[in-house]
Parts: structure tokens; sequence; C-alpha cells
């Protein structure tokens, strides 16, 4: 379940939770403190007060007397204002009252504890369920004067300041108790608690105040999203990306790899997510990958890129780049942005391997070549056989050969060995429907053929890589700029050194100097598009050649030369020393 509360939401709740928890202990522990320090201070106050009383001539007098309270009642009233306590109680040795700050509890009895004044140990104590409150008050013993004191005792006699210490060995009289009411209210005035509940207001407002400003930021940054619905998208993205059949790709606008896939990894030849160039945990760059130039040059630029075409190693890419934005119209410090929509965070990439498609739109293209070069030459030869046919019914028989020699002769030849081995016959068949495709477009085709044992090279590359190359001179010379002398291509197959070697040739004006490191780029052509899309041929060519381990060359001089060399097998190898060898045997019976 979704929790409505944004981040930010959270973490002031949080904070003011911990805030007030924080704010009430510290209260309390400030409330103890004061507490207890106010009743030790009042306690040694009242006691000082207790002891004096104790010890005051006219009150060990008075208790000497008929009526005592007639006598105590004023002087604790008295002592109690000049003490500024809140009462002053005489007591006698049994607890009765006998003076009191409410008059009618004179002749009371004390329910408090009195053992210790009366066995001669003064106390204090703290109460809570007297008639006075809560409060601190100091109980001792009050002692008879000594026998030799001031005559009779009376009232006003005289006694001296150095027999005062011999109070403490008199019999205990009475007992003086002396009190001052202490409320949770004084304790809280004396307290820091309303200085700390000032300090805890200003730390929350300031603490709303940083909340606030996160949660703009959040929000902005988060989009508006709670941790568990982050939570459950980046589980919802992490499994698709890794489960996708294209390669993404995250690149921040420094060219830092901040995300990619294992599609991606593969595609590019790349470390596991999370490696660095040298193998230890870390970010890939740009700059560290061996990608083709072509492709880096793409993905550094950050460009817009819609559904182009790379090579990267023996696979063809489409590519699609597209850059990301943020929206940053709800910053609180938009103005300072001064119209700016959002913030560049980089490219996102998709990759697909299209090398699947691309062959079979390469064996396609090569059937269609194929198809188009036998119609054409089925055509021209209907027409010649008909010639022929008519020759013949007319009587002209040596014209009607002459015609056939010349149909077999035009256009080029092979070797006899080529022929009779028949070894390549996909090159044979290719050439010779490439003849009647040329003379269809008014040029002038001349092939030799002397590859006489089979190369072990699939029919299909072969197919591939010469039916592309001659197709792209046929192009070159067909423009309507082109003179019509240099409307030719020459074509040659052969065998050097283990190495199938095949030359195409044309008169056409070939590509500037500029362009030539560019011919073999996928996806670039001087031409306009045409049904399997743009500069796709020669790619081809240099991509088959190198997936079988040739390679391809391109001179321009009197015209425009391809060469492809590519390695044959080694059972190919066999195949030509063991037609030598026959050749030469034949040579030697002719002889």
């Amino acid at each position: 379940m979704q929790h409505p509360w944004s981040i930010a939401r959270r973490l002031a709740a949080a904070q003011l939770l911990g805030l007030l928890v924080l704010t009430v202990f510290a209260g309390w522990a400030s409330f103890v403190q004061t507490r207890d320090t106010v009743h030790r201070l009042e306690g040694e106050r009242v006691m000082s007060a207790a002891q004096l009383l104790a010890q005051e001539y006219e009150v060990v007098v008075a208790y000497g007397h008929e009526d005592p309270s007639a006598e105590l009642q004023p002087l604790a009233l008295d002592a109690a204002e000049r003490a500024e306590v809140s009462w002053v109680t005489f007591l006698t040795p049994d607890g009765t009252r006998l003076s009191h700050w409410m008059p009618d509890w004179v002749g009371t009895r004390y329910t408090g504890t009195l053992s210790p004044a009366t066995e001669g140990t003064a106390f204090a104590e703290t109460s809570t369920t007297g008639e006075a409150g809560p409060s601190v008050r100091a109980l001792v013993p009050v002692r008879a004067l000594p026998d030799d004191g001031p005559a009779g005792s009376q009232p006003g006699a005289e006694f001296p300041a150095h027999r005062i210490q011999d109070l403490d060995d008199g019999p205990i009289v009475g007992v003086v108790a002396v009190g001052q009411r202490v409320t949770q209210l004084d304790i809280l005035a004396r307290s820091h608690i309303p200085a700390l509940l000032a300090v805890a207001g200003v730390v929350a407002a300031a603490g709303l105040l940083f909340n606030w400003l996160l949660h703009r930021y959040l929000t902005r940054t988060t989009l508006g999203l709670g941790p568990e619905q982050m939570a459950e998208r980046f589980t919802f993205l992490d499994t698709a990306l890794h489960n996708v059949a294209e390669g993404m790709l995250l690149i921040s606008p420094r060219g830092h790899l901040r995300l990619y896939n294992d599609r991606a990894a593969e595609l590019l030849g790349l470390p596991p997510f999370g490696t660095g160039a040298d193998g230890e945990p870390g970010t890939l760059h740009l700059r560290n990958l061996s990608l083709p130039t072509p492709l880096g040059t793409l993905l550094q630029s950050g460009r817009a890129a819609q559904d182009e075409l790379f090579t990267a190693g023996d696979r063809i890419l489409v590519v699609n780049q597209h850059p990301t934005r943020v929206d940053r119209s709800r910053s609180p410090l938009q103005w300072l942005r001064s119209g700016q929509a959002g913030t560049d965070q980089g490219t996102v990439v998709t990759l697909y391997d299209h090398t699947d498609v691309q062959e079979m739109n390469r064996e396609l293209a090569s059937t269609r070549s194929l198809t188009d070069a036998l119609r054409s030459q089925t055509h021209e030869h209907a027409n010649r056989l008909h010639t022929v046919l008519s020759m013949l019914e007319l009587g002209r028989v040596e014209e009607a050969q002459r015609l056939l020699m010349e149909s077999v002769g035009q256009g080029g030849h092979a070797d006899d060995r080529a022929l009779e081995s028949g070894a390549e016959p996909a090159l044979v068949a290719l050439l010779m429907a490439k003849s009647a495709q040329a003379r269809e477009r008014g040029v002038s085709l001349d092939h030799r053929m002397t590859v006489d044992v089979p190369t072990g090279i699939p029919a299909a590359d072969l197919v591939t890589v010469l039916g592309n190359l001659v197709d792209n001179a046929l192009d070159a010379v067909s423009e309507p700029g082109v003179d019509p002398e240099d409307r030719w291509v020459e074509v040659e197959a052969r065998l050097e050194e283990g190495w199938l070697v095949l030359e195409v040739a044309d008169g056409g004006p070939g590509p500037s100097p500029e362009d030539r490191d560019r011919v073999f780029e996928l996806g670039w052509s001087t031409k306009p598009a045409g049904p399997d899309g743009r500069g796709v041929g020669l790619a081809l060519v240099r991509q088959t050649a190198h997936r079988l381990g040739g390679h391809v060359e391109l001179a321009v001089d009197s015209g425009t030369v391809f060469t492809v060399e590519i390695p044959v097998r080694h059972g190919a190898l066999l195949g030509r020393s063991a037609a030598d060898e026959a050749a030469e045997t034949r040579g030697d019976g002719h002889a």
C-alpha cells in the first residue's frame, strides 16, 4: 500500500516528533533538577531559621510558662514574617501544637514525623500531604534552660551568649517546625523550561522552513514520487531494462555511462555494469570504449538520431539517441533561470541488432540482382533465338552461326579449366547475368574468371561481395554525366597464393579524396536511398570480407578499382594442386 505522504513530509513529521521528544525529555530533566535544587536550598534555609529559633531565649523561656501558647503564638507569627517563611509552629514533645499560622489549629496534634526531633536530632523533610500543601519543613528540638540560667528564668532576664551552647545538654521541652511552601509553579518558574520551550519553538520553525525547502527540492528531483512509488518503479524498470531485447544506455552530458543493460554490454562489448575500464568498480567513459569512430562520434555528440545504421564488429546496429530533459518549471528559484524550460540530463540510447535482418536483406538483394540479371539475359537470348530461327528458315545458316558465336563470346570469357571444373558456378552465373544487365543499361562489361578449384567460401558470401561491387560499378558509370567512352566495367576473379582476389574496375569518376575513407561506412552514400536503404552495399562488402578474414582496398587512377582479397580454405589449396597436376598430365598427353 502506497503512503500518501511524500519524503519531505515524512522527514518533517519525524523531525517534529524527535524535537518534541527531546524537548519533553529536556524539560523533565530540567524540572527534576530544579525541584531537587529548590528543595535543597529551601531545606537549608528553613533549617537555619529553625535552629536560630530553637536557641532564642524568648522561645526557651516561653516553654517554661504556665500557658506557653499565649507566649509562643505571637512569637511564631512574628518570626515567620521576619524569616520570610510560610509558617513557624511550636510543638510539645507529644506533638500538640502550641502555635499555628491558622489560630484555630492551636491545640491540635501534629500528624507528621516527629520522633527524630524528640530524640534530639534536627531534620528537614519534603511533604506533599500536609495542610499547607507541598512544602519543605525543618524540625529542631527545643531544650530547656540550664539550672543556673538567669534568675527565675523570667522573660526579659539577661541570657549570656556564652551559655547558649549549654542548651545542647538540656532536656527537650518542645519542637520548633519552620516550613516553606514550594509549589510546582514555583519550581517551573525557577527552572529553564520557558527558555527551553522558546528555543524549541525557534528550532521547530527553522526545521519547518528547512523541510519546506527540502520538500520543494525533493518534489523537483523525484518528480513528486514517494519512496514506495520510486521503489516500485525502480523494480519494474530494472527488471524491464535487463530483459528487453534492445540495448539501452544512459549517457551523462560529460560522457559517463550512468546506466546500461546486459544487452547493450553484449552488443558493444562492454564489461558488466558497475565495472570501470581497469576492471575495478567504477564508471565507464565514452573515451575509454573501443567503439567504431562513427558510432563513438554520435554518442559523444549527444545529437538526436532516429534509426541510424552503424557497424560494431561483425554486427549491424540500429541506433536511436534522444536527449533527456527534466521540467524545472516548479522550482522555487525559477526566476533565476530566465526562461530556461529544462536542464540537460544527458542522452538515452537504444540499440538493436540488425545483423539478422540485414543478412536477410542481403540475400534478398542478391537474389533480386540475380533475378534482374537473368531476366535481362532471358529477354536478350529470346530475341537472339528468334532472330537465329528466322535466319535458319531463310536458309542463311552461316549468318545464324555467326550470330550465335557472337552471343557466346560477348562480354568476356572464362578460363577453360574454370568452365570444365565448375569450381565456383555462382561466380560464373553471376558474371554472365551481370553482363546481360550491363548491356541493358548501355554499359560494356568485360569479365575474366580463372578460379578453377572450389574456394570453400559460401556461395552467398561470394555473390554478396562480387554482386554489390558490380552493382556499384554499374551505378557509377550509368550516371547521366558520364562520358559514353567511360561506360565500361571490368571484373576479374583469380586465385593468388591461397587468396581469392576479386577485382572490379569502372570508368566512373570515383569518390572524392575526402570521401574515400567513408565509402565503406554503413548509411553513407552519394546516391539516393533505395528500397533496402542507403549506403548498404559497400558496407556489406567490407563487413563480409572482414568476417571471412579478408580485406577491401580502393584505388582511383584512370578509373575506380575495388580489390577484395579473401583467404581460401585449406581444402581449396589441395584441390588447386590436384587440378594443376591434372592439367600438366593432359598437356603431356597432347604433346
